[in-house]
């Protein structure tokens, strides 16, 4: 049959030459066939390849167990190629249910992370180095392809202090200038076909006298499109704009003028549902800060008790219905849970787990000093991804991956006599969702 002699089993093949999807064994499937249907087939004059043949047709002609086997292929570079076999298995692996399920499965991967050092801390900004992180063969190979090497854009883009990095879904955000930054994006994984630079950011309100002094530039659906939050001020009068990028214009999103006076912002914004969160000081207290575009409304909310500012970080939940809070106040770290997707129209922190980092610094012989300190903690959180499954955390100079879900701490980075501060971390992850091709209309999904 075509379909099978399309689909290329030797990815699947174990050492032993069975054939096996992760956790699918499409031989156990032919094991499995009831013995009269073989003695059957053998006295219709099949040759057992054909026997095998019809099982393996059986099985992926039903859209139904086929699903089931693609949403265990390991790792998206294999999906992908899955994917593309034939025009029904595209239509299959495309459908966005199919990815939102194919992603709550299996986390986009972290292939390594920039950072950013200073030999002190007033000292100027050196340029960001990437450090990649141990890739099974199959994201090996993609990595050995791409090119992270920022060193091009140092006379430009990183020849001031004024510059800063982020990462979202493979493409990396150089912003360059202070106030109102440039922005120029690329895509390692494509180096030869995507750099792009944004046009400058709006300088004045839609607000009259009302001037810009800051700028958040978040990339949403993976950098499908661009949103931009511009704070300003008229007379101590704070107003909040938010703007979408459509085309080479910014166009006005969404706008608000609290009527608080006192915010000031933490960390950089993020966006998703048409909803922008982030940490802010407000009249002296940290708060939650959630910006709801379509009513252009601003709310607060008050951190969990225990909770300060220092060593705090924030992450997107990994269904996209609120925001992650992760806190490390002594040896515990404390991972929260703001979910805006209550039934009953209500949210409220949940607190989804507390590890103490001490035991396992414990047990993988790593040194405890780090939570000797009786005053400020020397351990920071540097960069969060709870919906990836990690976190960097940063204690002395030495940079640490921690694995929550394996329960794993494993130093990637440690500063030299030279560069002696750590002034920024951004992770690169792993594209997703794939771009796939389009089919063409009136054509036959099954071919």
């Amino acid at each position: 049959m075509t379909l099978v002699r399309k689909f290329d089993c030797s990815r699947f093949r174990n050492q032993d030459g069975s054939v096996s999807g992760r956790g699918v064994n499409l031989n156990g499937l032919y094991a499995r066939t009831p013995e009269p249907h073989r003695e059957l087939a053998k006295m219709e004059g099949e040759s057992e390849p054909a026997a095998a043949a019809a099982v393996f047709s059986a099985v992926l002609d039903d859209d139904d167990l086929l699903g089931e086997i693609l949403a265990r292929v390991a790792f998206p570079t294999s999906f992908v190629r899955a994917a593309l076999v034939c025009k029904r298995w595209l239509r299959l692996a495309s459908a966005p249910a199919f990815l939102r399920r194919f992603g709550d499965l299996h986390s986009p991967s972290l292939l390594g992370f920039y950072v950013v050092t200073r030999a002190h801390a007033s000292a100027e900004k050196q340029s960001p180095q990437f450090v990649p992180v141990p890739q099974p063969p199959e994201l090996a190979a993609v990595a050995r392809r791409a090119s992270f090497n920022l060193d091009s854009l140092r006379g430009d883009w990183l020849r001031s202090e004024w510059f800063d990095l982020d990462c979202r879904n493979g493409l990396v955000h150089v912003f360059h200038g202070h106030g109102h930054p440039e922005v120029m994006v690329r895509s390692p994984l494509c180096p030869a076909t995507y750099t792009a630079v944004l046009p400058p950011v709006p300088s004045t309100s839609i607000h009259d006298g009302f001037t810009y002094y800051y700028h958040d530039i978040l990339a949403n659906g993976g950098g499908q499109s661009y949103f931009c939050l511009a704070l300003g001020s008229k007379e101590q009068q704070p107003v909040w704009d938010v703007y979408v990028l459509q085309g080479d214009t910014w166009a006005i999103y969404s706008s608000v003028v609290p009527e608080i006076q006192e915010i000031a912002l933490a960390l950089n914004s993020l966006i998703s549902h048409d909803k922008m969160y982030n940490l802010a000081l407000v009249s002296g207290t940290f708060m939650l800060v959630l910006l709801d575009l379509p009513s252009s409304s601003l709310s607060l909310v008050s951190l969990p008790e225990e909770v300060e500012y220092k060593s705090t970080g924030m992450s997107l939940a990994n269904d996209d219905s609120g925001v992650h809070l992760i806190h490390v106040k002594g040896s515990h770290l404390r991972i929260w849970l703001y979910d805006m997707t209550d039934k009953k129209g209500l949210a409220d922190w949940l607190l989804v787990d507390t590890i103490c980092l001490r035991e396992i610094c414990v047990h993988q012989m790593i040194s405890t000093r780090m939570f000797d300190d009786v005053g400020d903690p020397s351990l920071m959180v540097r960069e969060v991804g709870v919906d990836s499954g990690f976190l960097f955390l940063e204690a002395d100079g030495v940079l640490y991956l921690f694995d929550i879900k394996r329960k794993e701490l494993k130093k990637v980075y440690e500063v030299t006599q030279e560069d002696r501060y750590l002034y920024g971390v951004t992770p690169f992850m792993m594209v997703w969702p794939p771009k796939f091709p389009v089919m063409k209309e009136g054509c036959d999904p099954k071919e």
